[in-house]
């Protein structure tokens, strides 16, 4: 399952949960489902586990899965649309850019006219001082090779500087290159037959492959000492024309005027990288750098040139670096282009069409009754108070600006230029000093999520659906409360010091075992569990005050929806990997539990006092 299905707290695809509430494996195929009294996980969700059993070819299943998997149909659809019949002028530019990307054989057929045109920049080296000119015909075509510029918070005034930051390194720690552990030696080894790969691709003389990347290798390690060398986040602020002269082979200056940058001041964040970058520019021999800068292009591009480029690229740095499959979707890799490179556009076509304004209406109203619940909660509690009321909510990107596209190209059947140009764009953007706006979460994933660094709770376009938002008009429902709203008010209460509130929970699921022989850990599991019971206080205030005058049925619907959540079948040697090691308790103790701590839970199903699902002496985190 994707690890971004769900963040933190909420992560739907990480929080895993055993077939039923004591974990035994033959209840999945029990005739009858349990009494609610003795185990609402199993009552409610008997059925469902009986249908979608887990295996050893899917050791585990659940409805949050199914909201994922509906998700990505979704996306891939609208995707398909925005290619053949794009809807606004938004999927139409969306459509351009996945329809060049995900043609295969126009990659493989377009390649070389595309290395070509990548290179172009490069004709003019031929000495040192030629350098400056070529670094900025490479950013000018979109190809940072050796520098890119962000904006940075200025630390001595307002507004945002400019700052020259290194392009990352082929690998992505410094220390490889220069590791003597037997395993990180051959790894460099396999970086090598990558790098003498993509310039053997690139149409480079055989002669020249293995001088050409031993000294692609000899200049990285360079630049990679530099960078251990120094101190995370070293920087340099100075005027343009003081960093000009320190760097002068680099010509900072002339790069910024092709740019039409208008800053005076530059910040240069790593200082040594860019001092032997600048010294490696100086020596004499300039077909090393001309090497070294033709493959800093080429990697770039590589994972969307013709199929030597690929799979080279897809050999090392999937298989080989990471553990990877050899073979990724090319639906994935596009996705990750499009949110690393070109955020906001994709996330703003997929809240259109499956975010409409009365799906955010009905989020929003539980939302809102969640937070107010809360603050009804806490009492007189100056500091919780003002913690909940700095609460920003980001529905389907409602907290975020509009996507501005203006300026953007791009052109069928050329993805090499297409991915050029929106390179291009995004540095002049930042060059302008025009913030990406991005959604908090992907679209396509479901996700409800506290952001603290933003205040804001945040909640994606396909987490508004069942099992967590019902279908219908904008009014919530019981169930919308009970799911939506107590998964929203678990987030809201990471807002919230707790303090000694709850603690009780640690000893209350450690008496607990997912399985026979396979106990939960309650001190590693209380922070989770404390959300889960203060998430249910909050939202069944917030649903008793929303519909004081529900009846039984409504009031087990509110229950209903937590416990529907949460359905999931697995293996047990997933069930015991989950259990050593995750901070969520299993998912049927994660509705059992809490609910049992609720008197309204027992009162709405009759369970007698005492009873597993009726606690004679309950926990209380904020009621």
């Amino acid at each position: 399952m994707h690890p971004a299905l769900l963040a933190a707290a909420v992560a739907l695809a990480a929080v895993a949960s055993p077939a039923d509430a004591q974990n035994r494996p033959t209840r999945a195929t029990a005739p009858n489902p349990p009494a609610a009294c003795a185990d609402f996980y199993g009552h409610i969700n008997h059925a469902w586990q009986r249908a979608h059993p887990a295996s050893a070819t899917q050791p585990e299943r659940s409805r949050l899965a199914d909201l994922q998997t509906l998700g990505a149909s979704r996306a891939e659809a609208l995707l398909r649309d925005a290619a053949t019949a794009p809807a606004s002028g938004l999927e139409a530019t969306l459509g351009t850019f996945w329809a060049a990307g995900a043609d295969l054989p126009a990659l493989d057929a377009n390649s070389a006219r595309a290395v070509q045109d990548a290179l172009a920049p490069l004709a003019p080296l031929r000495r040192p001082r030629d350098l400056p000119r070529v670094l900025a015909g490479l950013q000018l075509a979109g190809l940072a090779t050796v520098v890119e510029f962000v904006r940075l918070d200025a630390v001595d005034g307002p507004g945002r500087a400019l700052a020259a930051v290194p392009v990352p390194l082929g690998l992505d720690d410094p220390a490889f290159y220069t590791a003597t552990d037997p395993e990180l030696r051959t790894l460099l080894g396999q970086y090598r037959t990558y790098v003498e790969a993509v310039l053997r691709a690139s149409g480079l003389p055989e002669a020249e492959v293995s001088p050409a990347s031993e000294a692609v290798l000899q200049i990285e390690t360079r630049l990679a000492q530099a960078l251990a060398g120094e101190a995370a986040g070293t920087r340099s602020a100075d005027t343009l024309r003081a960093q000009d002269r320190r760097y002068v082979a680099l010509g900072f200056a002339d790069l910024l005027e092709r740019l039409d940058a208008e800053s005076d001041r530059l910040v240069v964040v790593s200082p040594a990288y860019f001092a032997a970058l600048s010294q490696i520019a100086t020596e004499r021999d300039v077909q090393r750098l001309r090497w070294y800068l033709r493959f800093r292009v080429l990697h770039r591009l590589a994972p969307d040139l013709g199929a030597p480029f690929r799979d080279a690229h897809q050999a090392f740095f999937a298989r080989s670096l990471r553990g990877l499959p050899a073979t990724a979707e090319r639906s994935e890799h596009l996705h990750a282009l499009l949110r690393r490179n070109l955020p906001g556009m994709f996330d703003a076509a997929y809240n259109a069409r499956h975010a409409p304004e009365a799906r955010r209406a009905r989020a929003a109203a539980v939302l809102t009754a969640v937070r107010e619940a809360a603050l009804a909660s806490v009492g007189d509690d100056p500091a919780a108070i003002d913690a909940l009321r700095a609460v920003r909510f980001d529905i389907a990107g409602s907290d975020t600006p509009a996507f501005d596209g203006a300026g953007l190209e791009f052109r069928a059947g050329d993805h090499a230029g297409n991915l050029r140009r929106l390179w291009r764009w995004r540095e002049a953007r930042v060059i302008a000093d025009r913030p990406l706006t991005i959604d908090p979460l992907p679209a396509r994933l479901p996700a409800v999520q506290w952001l603290p660094e933003r205040r804001t709770l945040a909640v994606s376009a396909a987490a508004l659906a069942p099992p967590l938002l019902g279908e219908g008009g904008a009014n919530p429902e019981p169930r919308d409360f009970g799911a939506l709203g107590a998964l929203a008010g678990h987030e809201l209460s990471k807002a919230l010091d707790a303090g000694s509130r709850g603690a009780a929970l640690a000893a209350l699921y450690a008496g607990k075992q997912a399985a026979p022989h396979l106990r939960v850990d309650g001190a590693r599991t209380l922070p989770m569990n404390r959300a889960d019971l203060a998430g249910l206080e909050f939202a069944w205030a917030a649903f008793q005050k929303a519909q004081p005058q529900a009846d039984t049925p409504a009031k087990r619907a509110f229950f209903s929806g937590w416990a529907e959540l949460w359905a999931k079948t697995q293996t047990a040697e997933s069930l015991r990997a989950e259990v050593q090691t995750s901070p969520y308790a299993p998912n049927a103790l994660r509705v059992n539990v809490p609910l049992s701590q609720l008197p309204a839970f027992g009162e709405a199903y009759g369970c007698r006092v005492g009873s597993t699902m009726r606690s004679s002496n309950p926990i209380a985190v904020w009621r």
